[in-house]
């Protein structure tokens, strides 16, 4: 979609409600409840869902094939990209905890979790994907990374140097411990590569699942620490576990100017003679 380059981006972080659905039929419902609701009430032109949101599911999960139909449509229905959280899925190669991104012009990106947890590759054998994706939204370009993924600094790197000037995390943890991981992780990657991170986690219990039991999140949506952004560096931050929208408007011509005349410049200065970042991940 070609869409003249603005200078801002509402965003939306959902901070999703686990729970047990007795009917396959009622989570596809608040699915889309909730993607209306991001639209129609925060005006969302980016909604970022978290990893495993239909974990809460009563059987299997959804094919491929049936996940991206859904979200396809309820991204042309109410016209926002959507970056659709995770699912794992059955590959040539193995399992992988796969991210659908799609717009409302039909179109569709996959970015796969590059680094797989130790439970993920213990419990499920699942395997890590081989590539990363910078998608061009008309507004500006955005990359994907699924939870661990943004404890690896140099992907992230990659991205930026790519284009990417907003990181889009959806994440799944049961604690604290690993909430803080990822979200301090998230913060730091903003700073070093003058970029806006978006942190979209899922909140409550699932009884009918094995490994879901517990999930903790408190969604962010962070900023470099420059003048013109909060000190801190966070814009908005979800109320910790309790399930809501998260919504901020990103200033892109103000990240753009910082990326060349910021108070300092991580992602200009990097020592490329001692760390080079040429090689392909």
């Amino acid at each position: 979609m070609v869409v003249p380059m603005n200078s801002t981006l509402r965003v939306v972080s959902l901070q999703w409600q686990h729970r047990d659905f007795s009917q396959t039929e009622d989570f596809w419902t608040e699915l889309s409840w909730q993607v209306r609701i991001a639209q129609e009430d925060y005006a969302a032109q980016l909604l970022v869902l978290p990893e495993y949101v239909a974990a809460g599911l009563p059987d299997a999960w959804p094919s491929e094939q049936e996940w991206l139909w859904h979200l396809a449509a309820l991204a042309t229905k109410h016209g926002l990209w959507i970056v659709g959280g995770s699912l794992p899925h059955l590959k040539e190669d193995g399992l992988r905890n796969r991210c659908w991104i799609v717009g409302p012009e039909g179109e569709q990106r996959a970015q796969d979790k590059l680094h797989i947890t130790p439970w993920e590759a213990t419990t499920w054998q699942m395997v890590g994907g081989n590539k990363w994706v910078v998608i061009e939204i008309g507004h500006c370009k955005i990359g994907v990374a699924i939870c661990y993924d943004v404890e690896f600094p140099e992907q992230i790197r990659a991205l930026a140097e790519a284009g990417a000037e907003v990181l889009c995390v959806p994440y799944c943890t049961d604690d604290e411990a690993g909430h803080h991981r990822v979200t301090r992780c998230a913060l730091a990657r903003a700073v070093e590569n003058t970029m806006y991170v978006v942190t979209a986690g899922g909140v409550g219990p699932i009884r009918k699942r094995e490994g879901f039991a517990h999930h903790f999140a408190e969604s962010v949506i962070a900023t470099p620490c420059d003048l013109g952004f909060p000190p801190d560096g966070i814009l908005a931050r979800a109320l910790p576990g309790q399930a809501q929208c998260l919504a901020a408007d990103l200033d892109l011509d103000l990240l753009r100017k910082k990326r060349t005349t910021g108070t300092v410049l991580p992602l200009r200065d990097l020592r490329r003679d001692l760390f080079p970042t040429t090689k392909e991940l």
